[in-house]
């Protein structure tokens, strides 16, 4: 197929729609997490190992992984979600009172240990004629060691859902961090009540 272009000053429109057709959009979200639980109570050292993921989300070579959708665009999260979850369980245990080691693997016979699983992870965000709506979602679960031998197994999920006109990374980073925050106030007391 042969186009004739008759007016040099579309070519540069030209361009930018073969070059938009060539652009894969995404919307990258940094993984933010602050304390949040106010629980108390725990003694000793625990052993937190490694968390699972059960979901795999998609791993760019850049090392993002895609979590959802923003309007077409890919939402893709710069760290790894496990390592996000394995900090928030450290900052939260420690606070609670507990020397906490992290581990691959927990060892044979261990006194007090977590091991953590990431079930889903999920975030959305849609864009009305005004409103912008964010959408998060987390499901974990965590297996309570005690002298070696599985205890107890728990299981924490959250949803956020956000509205406001903002349509940047922003929402969907602070969606995210609550979501987390909000399975964290289920579950670290029950790790708690479980270990002690």
């Amino acid at each position: 197929m042969v186009i004739r272009v008759r007016s040099l000053s579309v070519l540069p429109f030209l361009f930018l729609l073969i070059a938009a057709g060539c652009v894969t959009s995404e919307k990258r979200v940094d993984l933010t997490y602050a304390r949040f639980v106010n629980t108390k109570g725990g003694s000793g050292q625990v052993f937190v190992a490694e968390p699972v993921m059960k979901q795999h989300p998609a791993t760019l070579p850049s090392g993002g992984r895609i979590v959802g959708k923003a309007e077409g665009a890919d939402i893709i999260v710069n760290e790894d979600p496990a390592k996000w979850l394995l900090s928030a369980l450290v900052q939260e245990l420690s606070a609670a009172g507990y020397e906490v080691r992290t581990v691959p693997a927990l060892p044979a016979g261990v006194s007090k240990g977590v091991e953590p699983t990431v079930l889903t992870l999920s975030a959305d965000q849609s864009s009305g004629v005004v409103i912008v709506t964010t959408v998060t979602a987390i499901k974990l679960e965590a297996q309570l060691w005690k002298n070696g031998q599985i205890i107890k197994t728990l299981t924490a999920g959250a949803r956020d859902h956000e509205e406001g006109r903002d349509g940047s990374s922003e929402p969907i980073r602070s969606a995210l961090e609550k979501t987390l925050q909000q399975a964290m106030q289920e579950l670290i007391p029950d790790i708690v009540k479980g270990l002690e």
